[in-house]
């Protein structure tokens, strides 16, 4: 019995493991933006609860682009962290969630929406891309 032990460990870790990365898994599916005249709803899957974090666009203080991958002049990946006056901070890791939250930015805080091209890297040239992204989604709804 003694010899097996070290197996039953491996088993329990690996076992460990593939759960993590299927919780990881449902979590990126489940998350979603939904946005109604600059109020939103953030949901997704923690642990497989669901919960719902209701803020508005005049409760965002800082918003970070940071993750972007650009293939053949448009946006494959884009995540931004939003973080909200009452302490709470998002993740936004979905293309669209991070789309319509710069169309609201865009359109009812200006000054956010400046503040958040002024920190991208490498100016004018990404955006412009970004520019193109948003009048392509606002045209698709």
């Amino acid at each position: 019995m003694e010899n097996f032990m070290p197996f039953f460990i491996l088993v329990f870790f690996l076992f460990y493991f593939i759960f993590r990365r299927i919780l990881s898994n449902i979590r990126y599916k489940a998350e979603k933006l939904e946005e109604l005249d600059g109020e939103f709803i953030f949901t997704f899957v923690k642990q497989i609860r669901k919960k719902e974090i209701y803020f508005n666009i005049d409760e965002v203080t800082m918003a970070i682009l940071t993750k972007m991958f650009i293939k053949r002049g448009t946006f494959q990946t884009m995540n931004f962290s939003i973080f909200l006056v009452d302490g709470y901070n998002l993740r936004l890791r979905k293309k669209q969630d991070c789309l319509i939250f710069l169309k609201a930015c865009r359109n009812k805080r200006k000054e956010l929406y400046q503040k958040i091209l002024q920190m991208i890297p490498a100016g004018a040239s990404i955006i412009s891309i970004l520019e193109k992204e948003l009048d392509n989604f606002e045209n698709q709804m």
